[in-house]
């Protein structure tokens, strides 16, 4: 995930005398890729490549946290300015607020307060430049209030116009399968099972947690009492439901992450102290702060010579210390403290290494040449055959695909898994063939050309029983307007070409009304067939002799029955090659020779007599007259 992140905003928690570019090389070198520099309102803006699991640098100060160790490795000065303590002024409970939790899992801590004498209006240039810069537009100064610490902090938090929440109740819990909320965007969003919500007193849902609010609740220009509050959150249950519904918002993409547990309530405290500057608002009612899963922190022990080992390079005692302090870990008798907003990313000592060594910078590690014995070559891996298969197919005139391995239930045969967050109706369940979309993208490129031929090689999703999914991989092909010998041919061809014999796998060609074709071959199967020894002969001293022979079948036998028996009537027969059929006459090319003499026209008319005879006798195929 990219964020914006303004160097004069930064600069609240960073002072540093290097320019934005000299910062943004630092930050790509031991932290974070720094993607672009972007001029916004005359302000510089970075944009920033944040990992998945780097929840806790969504925000300016998670930013400013990297940078306080980075700068100190790269010899530059900076320091963090103290954060002025503030606290919530005592105030008379004048305005009544309830929240019920229903259960406990789904919120680990709930911070809540209600302010009077709320003034709405529109946030100062300063802050509404500052929001414009990371990515956010302003609307108006309680609402810009929380999207600027959620930006700023990292903590998401959402205001509620007090009057209009019934009953003064809050009362959160899962939703059920089917329930309505229209959201402040305007859209109505029917809710699956177990969205996080929050009813008020009359049961209207007011909240799709940590997501976006309602529209029955919003604060709006007529909003003269607020409710704010920061709360945490079940991650998992969030992502589900943004996923399901399909509604990614950026609250949604911390909470999924994991926020700052010891961040809820300073978050609330500095959101209430920047609404009574910019909205005269006084605090009415009594602070309200629900703790049902008390904050531990992780230690980790610090094995000093492993990270050393995984560096290559000494790193002295003190100096890993150091490091990890300024990262904002407690050291105390061999282990790492970790901090609150790092809590579920550091578990393990390789964690500790991975910090360390990134701030002391993989540039300044030592590089070498591999010494010792090259290693032995450990078998040919199957993406060579894979390479070897697409090249041939494409040399004959076939198209790859590549499609989703989510396919609409009603395309995805019997016995199918279904996706329980699926991106779309389109895409619910896992395919089990590879067919159903090779024969839509034919169905969708009708008007590209009469003669049409598709491929595609991946893997098909097998249920098992209380297991993961078999993923074997499948070669499918289809064609339109492609005659069924020409078909057949390019797959004996693969064959060929990968050196396995043609009835050595077997797979079924599928007509489809008079236009379409189709095979899916399991290929997991077909490279197991393949023998990488090699075989090699002298050139022939003899001329070959070659010939065609035509015989009339009726339909009933097996064309590899015909080919072994021919081959097998005498060892001077080297092919049997099928050549033309029409109606019930086949055609076959014939080649004989023998290497220790030149076949003459009497040892090729006994050879002939005898092909013809066993083909009768055997599988009652007489010659064509």
């Amino acid at each position: 995930m990219n964020v914006l992140i303004p160097y004069t905003w930064l600069r609240d928690y960073v002072e540093t005398s290097l320019t934005i570019e000299e910062v943004a090389d630092l930050l790509s070198l031991h932290s974070f890729s720094v993607e672009k520099i972007h001029d916004i309102n005359g302000d510089k803006v970075m944009e920033i490549e944040v990992t998945s699991n780097r929840g806790d640098a969504l925000s300016v100060l998670g930013i400013a946290r990297e940078l306080r160790a980075i700068l100190p490795a790269g010899k530059f000065k900076s320091k963090l300015p103290t954060a002025k303590e503030q606290k919530i002024r005592n105030a008379p409970d004048k305005d009544k607020l309830e929240v019920i939790i229903k259960d406990k899992s789904l919120v680990s801590r709930f911070c809540a307060i209600v302010l009077e004498n709320v003034k709405i209006n529109s946030s100062p240039k300063d802050l509404a430049d500052r929001l414009e810069g990371a990515g956010t537009r302003a609307i108006n100064n309680i609402i810009d209030i929380t999207n600027y610490l959620m930006l700023d902090k990292g903590q998401p938090m959402h205001a509620f116009d007090y009057d209009k929440i019934k009953g003064s109740k809050m009362i959160v819990r899962s939703s059920n399968s089917g329930e309505k909320i229209t959201t402040l965007d305007g859209i109505e969003r029917t809710l699956p099972e177990g969205a996080i919500v929050i009813e008020d007193g009359e049961g209207r849902l007011v909240d799709l947690c940590g997501i976006m609010g309602a529209e029955n609740s919003g604060v709006d220009s007529d909003t003269k009492k607020v409710i704010l509050f920061v709360q945490i959150y079940d991650p998992i249950k969030i992502r589900k439901a943004s996923m399901k519904l399909g509604h990614r918002t950026e609250a949604a993409l911390r909470f999924e992450k994991g926020v700052d547990p010891s961040g809820v309530l300073a978050g609330l405290v500095e959101a209430v102290s920047m609404a009574e500057q910019l909205a005269g608002a006084k605090v009415s009612s009594k602070l309200i702060d629900i703790v049902n899963n008390s904050y531990k922190p992780d230690k980790v022990k610090i094995d000093y010579e492993r990270i050393q080992e995984i560096a290559g390079v000494e790193l002295k005692k003190n100096k890993i210390d150091n490091t990890l302090k300024k990262l904002g870990f407690n050291i105390t008798a061999g282990y790492a403290v970790v901090p609150s907003w790092r809590e579920g990313d550091i578990l393990i000592s390789e964690d500790l290494a991975e910090e360390v060594i990134r701030i002391y910078g993989y540039h300044e590690l030592p590089t070498s040449l591999n010494l010792g014995q090259i290693p032995k070559n450990q078998g040919v891996s199957p993406f060579k055959y894979e390479e070897i298969t697409k090249n041939y197919l494409k040399h004959h005139g076939c198209f790859e695909c590549y499609n989703l391995s989510a396919v609409d239930e009603n395309k995805c045969g019997d016995n199918c898994l279904a996706i329980d967050n699926p991106l779309t109706q389109d895409a619910s369940h896992l395919r089990v063939s590879l067919l159903p979309q090779l024969i839509d993208a034919l169905d969708k490129n009708q008007a590209y050309d009469d003669e049409i031929i598709i491929f595609e090689l991946s893997a098909i999703y097998l249920p098992r029983k209380n297991d993961l999914p078999l993923q074997p991989l499948r070669l499918g092909l289809a064609s339109k307007g492609i005659d069924y010998l020409r078909f057949k041919g390019i797959i004996s061809g693969l064959f060929e070409e990968l050196g396995v014999e043609s009835n050595a796998v077997e797979y079924k060609i599928n007509k489809i009304d008079k236009y379409y074709l189709s095979v899916e071959i399991d290929f997991e199967k077909l490279i197991s067939k393949i023998s990488d020894d090699k075989h090699f002969s002298s050139l022939p001293k003899y001329n070959i002799s070659r010939e065609d022979m035509t015989f009339v079948i009726d339909g009933q036998q097996n064309f590899a029955d015909i080919q072994n028996l021919i081959l097998s009537c005498d060892k001077a027969i080297r092919k049997a090659v099928f050549k033309y059929i029409y109606k019930n006459f086949l055609t076959l090319s014939i080649e004989y020779y023998d290497s220790s003499k030149q076949l003459s026209a009497n040892d090729l008319s006994v050879l002939r007599d005898h092909i013809i005879m066993k083909l009768n006798k055997d599988l009652n195929i007489k010659l064509k007259k």
